[in-house]
């Protein structure tokens, strides 16, 4: 079931960013993620800062140029490719839905005011 794609892998990965934080990185992860998250980027542009976020959170501090050298591998670019590929075969409506949905999930909100009687 193609449903909920994005939006599932997102809360999972956002779920589980303290243990991508502390263990290192795994390159299909990273591929899978940052496929994902650029598929969001072209068809919600409004959730960029948010999805940057996400990822900034998710993959904490690492050494200069840990990432980058894992984006070079091929299980990255085989993950990432796959990502991408998924979001393909999904209407496009729905996929911006999605992700929509995953920015609003991972933006905080300001509480709403209770009416008055």
């Amino acid at each position: 079931m193609k449903t909920r794609t994005i939006f599932g892998i997102g809360l999972v990965i956002a779920m589980s960013s303290s243990t991508w934080a502390e263990a290192p990185l795994d390159p299909v992860q990273l591929g899978t993620f940052d496929g994902m998250f650029n598929v969001c980027n072209e068809v919600n542009p409004a959730g960029i800062p948010v999805y940057k976020t996400l990822r900034e959170a998710v993959l904490g501090q690492q050494p200069e140029g840990a990432i980058e050298a894992l984006t070079k591998t091929p299980e990255y670019r085989q993950a990432y490719e796959a990502a991408r590929q998924k979001s393909a075969e999904e209407p496009r409506d729905q996929v911006l839905r999605e992700c929509t949905q995953l920015a609003a999930a991972l933006t905080p909100h300001a509480p709403k005011a209770k009416g008055h009687k």
